[in-house]
């Protein structure tokens, strides 16, 4: 029981941190500058990279996270006046953290990822339109309690399924894909003042984020049906911020976050070799996002 809550705490909290402190506060806070923030990328790419191979003595990805962690918290009571290197030792932390927690994670225990997306959703959403320059607070509180939790799985064994063969690289492209769209369409929207639909909309926002989650853990359908569905999801996402129409985005659009997202945990974390986890997580977290975040820029789409 004491795993599975420490699980469910770690990825949630160390989620919302992602969600408020990283992809929102530090990016506004720089201006979403791609200059100034590519020390961050770099050290994302380089901590997520790293987490795949043996630190001499240190090969428990309990340790390799709780080393991460207090990287974090350390650099969280900084917030947010970071310079080129702490941005790199930050998106070093950060990108740690993404392949070790999804590694810990198997596809039996859904239910513990369920709540973990629920937490960060929620949090996320509720406090998505606090000032980003006053978020220091929470960065802090976040890194701190995924630190304990953390803590708290010292002795957590990363349960195989043996019989799970290597999922084809091809797989992972739609992946790659729905991020890249997610990451486009959420920059976008977080600029576009006529769409300001976490103001105006949170509790709604809320709500369709967890029967995504819901609807994700009921909808049982094969990989290539999953994938026209969240195609779907997302085609009718992009058609409603065309038309503005606030309401009916704001129902449709957390939805989609929300169920693209869990089957793209779980099919990650049908991945038993961490190094090869962590070279996947290169493209379909940091490139994918980063291309996305490039096109909201670009303003292609609105």
């Amino acid at each position: 029981m004491i795993h599975s809550l420490s699980l469910v705490l770690l990825l949630g909290f160390e989620l919302s941190f992602y969600l408020l402190i990283i992809q929102t506060g530090i990016a506004e806070h720089f201006h979403s500058d791609l200059i100034a923030l590519s020390p961050l990328f770099i050290g994302g790419v380089t901590g997520t990279l790293l987490s795949g191979y043996k630190w001499g003595v240190i090969t428990n990805p309990i340790h390799k996270i709780i080393i991460a962690l207090s990287l974090q918290s350390a650099l969280s009571f900084l917030y947010p006046e970071y310079n080129a290197f702490m941005l790199f030792l930050l998106g070093a932390s950060v990108g740690l953290m993404a392949p070790l927690s999804i590694y810990l994670f198997k596809e039996h225990q859904h239910y513990e990822l369920l709540f973990a997306l629920a937490i960060a959703y929620t949090i996320g959403t509720y406090a998505f339109t606090s000032l980003a320059d006053h978020r220091e607070w929470m960065a802090i509180i976040f890194s701190i309690a995924a630190l304990i939790s953390a803590g708290l799985l010292s002795d957590y064994i990363v349960g195989h399924d043996t019989l799970n063969k290597p999922t084809p690289l091809t797989s992972y492209l739609p992946l790659m894909l729905w991020i890249l769209l997610d990451s486009n369409l959420f920059e976008t929207l977080s600029r576009h003042q006529g769409i300001d639909i976490w103001n105006d909309k949170t509790y709604t926002i809320i709500i369709f984020h967890l029967l995504g989650l819901i609807g994700a853990s009921l909808v049982k359908l094969s990989d290539k049906k999953q994938h026209l569905l969240i195609s779907l999801l997302f085609t009718v996402s992009y058609t409603l911020s065309y038309l503005e129409w606030k309401l009916a985005l704001a129902v449709v659009y957390p939805f989609t976050i929300s169920y693209y997202n869990v089957i793209v945990f779980l099919t990650l974390s049908r991945e038993v070799n961490l190094l090869r986890l962590s070279q996947l997580m290169v493209f379909i977290g940091w490139i994918a996002s980063g291309l996305g975040l490039s096109l909201a820029l670009s303003r292609v789409l609105h």
